[in-house]
């Protein structure tokens, strides 16, 4: 299927002294920086004359500058009216990372612990500077947006929120060191200038990232080695990929949590949300997909017995574009990692909802992005789904585990039968669900080899309402 593919004592204290001394009326009151009549007119100045824990008021005004932040401070702007463009123009000096030794440029490029960037605007097209990379109607000059410095140590602490981001080569907001940030109610903006562009991304870290709205993104939300973060709330649109987890666990820590999403309208060949190479058995709930040539994925896992649980999702695929001959797929479940090989993959659905696809749900373990053999067993458990009005409902391919007793196929007849989805392949589907799930306690339940109707318990039906593959760091 085409589209798809990183750390003095008595000096310190006389220094400390001298600064704050210098820099007291920064630790006591917010700091005002504007155009005129106030302590500041730049940026940078108000936080190099700043001592840890001061808060830097940012007035209405557009501010062109390259910002680093090397002490702990509050950024506070007076929302949109607060508009900071870079000051220098180098979205792409290298191929290779995000701060390309040095050349990048950063709007705002953190290098502390505890600082806090709230409520303003960042542009990454400066009107008064010309890169010649036209992206989205707009001529990009930054590279990042806001990114931590990982060449400098590891921040923990970063909080940002309440934050606009328009119009960023590569990363928009990148909590890059493996330190600990929350991501809260921004919103971002073409991202989308290259095919690691990612607008908000976790490397090795953890944290929160909630309640954020990004359109128009190559990958729109996503972390790689995550030692536990949460996504929540999000809104996604217009985007190549929606939300991802990338060997979450490998580093330690936690599994990650994705709830309560929504992801649509993707770009052709789009994938909603999707779980690559887990140490760790991440769970997904609850969440909103729909337009998205994939909604659901998982590919492979790096320990034996860990997957992704699909729970509550409600996954449509209305007016999903793809270039795949074969079709759109609810869920698709793959041994493949992406051109790292191949691995046992085992994942569990629960309780979704899966809707006009070519395909309902898929598990293969014959099937490679990137060529190779493919190896690796393919599991897949699904209970208390709703699979319906899809060309196929469920397909096992060759080899595969696919145990899907207790589901609902569009009809009480069961699969196959009359205006009911298809299962074929390995799939194991009786008993079947003769009523569609809802919130009842109990479900008639057929089972084709007794001819028997009898109750089952507790099958809920998921809401009716409803890369970064690259190692670049």
């Amino acid at each position: 299927m085409r589209g798809l593919m990183l750390r003095a004592g008595m000096l310190a204290a006389c220094v400390g002294a001298v600064l704050a001394l210098a820099g007291g009326a920064l630790a006591d009151s917010a700091t005002t920086v504007c155009a005129s009549g106030c302590p500041y007119t730049s940026i940078q100045a108000a936080i190099n004359a700043a001592i840890p824990g001061a808060t830097i008021s940012i007035g209405p005004g557009s501010y062109a500058e390259n910002v680093t932040v090397n002490t702990s401070v509050t950024l506070r702007g007076s929302g949109n009216a607060t508009v900071i463009y870079p000051a220098v123009s180098a979205p792409n000096p290298c191929a290779s990372s995000s701060l390309c030794g040095g050349m990048a440029s950063n709007i705002i490029l953190v290098q502390a612990n505890n600082v806090t960037i709230s409520n303003l605007r960042l542009e990454g097209d400066n009107p008064s500077l010309t890169s010649g990379v036209v992206v989205g109607g707009a001529d990009i000059d930054a590279r990042n947006g806001i990114i931590t410095d990982h060449s400098a140590g590891t921040w923990n602490n970063l909080t940002v929120s309440d934050v606009t981001i328009s119009d960023i080569y590569l990363r928009g907001i990148y909590a890059s060191s493996g330190g600990s940030f929350t991501f809260l109610q921004n919103r971002v903006d073409n991202v989308q200038a290259d095919g690691s562009s990612i607008a908000i991304f976790n490397f090795g870290g953890s944290g929160l990232i909630a309640g954020n709205r990004v359109s128009h993104a190559n990958d729109a939300i996503s972390s790689n080695w995550s030692t536990g973060t949460q996504y929540s709330d999000n809104v996604v649109t217009h985007s190549t990929s929606g939300i991802h987890t990338d060997n979450n666990g490998g580093s330690g820590g936690v599994a990650d949590t994705i709830e309560g999403n929504t992801v649509r309208s993707c770009t052709t060949d789009g994938y909603g949300i999707w779980v690559f190479a887990p140490y760790v058995s991440a769970t997904i709930e609850s969440n909103q997909v729909e337009g998205c040539a994939v909604g659901l994925a998982a590919f492979g896992s790096q320990v034996a017995g860990q997957g992704p649980l699909f729970k509550a999702n409600d996954v449509q695929g209305d007016n999903a574009t793809t270039t795949d001959p074969t079709g759109t797929y609810g869920a698709y479940v793959s041994t493949d990692l992406l051109g790292y090989g191949f691995a046992n993959v085992n994942v569990t659905f629960v309780g979704n909802s899966f809707q006009n696809f070519g395909t309902g749900l898929l598990t293969t373990q014959t099937r490679a992005f990137f060529g190779g053999l493919p190896t690796g067993q393919a599991t897949t458990t699904a209970t208390g789904n709703s699979i319906h009005d899809n060309k196929v409902g469920a397909n096992g391919e060759a080899g595969t585990i696919f145990n899907a007793q207790n589901n609902w196929w569009g009809c009480a007849a069961g699969p196959n039968k009359n205006r009911c989805d298809t299962a074929i392949g390995t799939v194991q589907y009786a008993p079947w669900l003769t009523k569609q799930p809802n919130d009842v306690d109990h479900l008639a339940t057929h089972d084709e080899s007794t001819n028997d109707t009898s109750s089952n318990h507790g099958y809920r039906r998921g809401p009716t309402d409803a890369l970064s593959m690259s190692g670049m760091s």
